[in-house]
């Protein structure tokens, strides 16, 4: 109810008494479960986080296989798994983002909650690859995945493709992306460790 006042008449406009009435609940139950009006918006991504650590907590270190295998194919996997979770768990789940992406007023806020997104991807690089989360090759590895995620998230927004059309592109270029990361985490690369210090 709220996603869709905020889709026809613009998030700005849109206010806490106005989404309560909408809804038909009280501003104490509002408050209690999405604690401020970005709150509505957040919750469903916030969500996807859990899940994308989820996936990467119960992902082996390595992989045998494809070019792209082992902790960078488990990323790939990870990022579409979570994906996937999300958007078939809310009918208004990609709309979200479209409020994301043009409401002036949610992009501090943003920062925050991407920044968690893409810190969850550099923990597991880190855990399995050596080093930390925030060494060069970890935090560039998943700024690359978000950059996908970011990419097709607004391709999806300028198009008519369904759910399943959006989660098979998404899959398709993070997996490009990813198979050419690969290397920077491999056991026997280039002569610098996952930290991106040399060797």
């Amino acid at each position: 109810m709220a996603i869709e006042l905020m889709q026809r008449h613009g998030y700005e406009s849109v206010s806490v008494d106005a989404i309560v009435e909408a809804a038909g609940i009280g501003r104490t139950t509002f408050f209690r479960y999405f604690g401020t009006k970005p709150g509505v918006i957040w919750c469903a991504f916030d969500e996807t986080i859990v899940w994308l650590e989820a996936e990467l907590r119960a992902a082996p270190a390595e992989a045998d296989g494809d070019a792209d295998a082992g902790v960078m194919g488990a990323v790939r996997a990870a990022v579409v798994s979570s994906t996937r979770s999300a958007v078939f768990s809310s009918d208004v789940w990609l709309e979200r983002f479209h409020i994301l992406d043009t409401s002036p007023s949610l992009y501090i806020g943003a920062y925050e909650h991407w920044e968690r997104w893409k810190r969850v991807i550099a923990e597991y690089l880190a855990r399995h690859a050596g080093g930390s989360p925030g060494d060069a090759l970890p935090m560039a590895a998943a700024g690359a995945c978000q950059g996908v995620f970011i990419a097709e998230l607004r391709d999806w927004i300028n198009s008519d493709a369904g759910r399943d059309a959006f989660l098979e592109r998404l899959d398709q270029n993070l997996a490009r992306v990813t198979t050419v990361l690969a290397e920077l985490f491999h056991p026997t690369g280039s002569g610098t460790g996952a930290t991106g210090r040399r060797a």
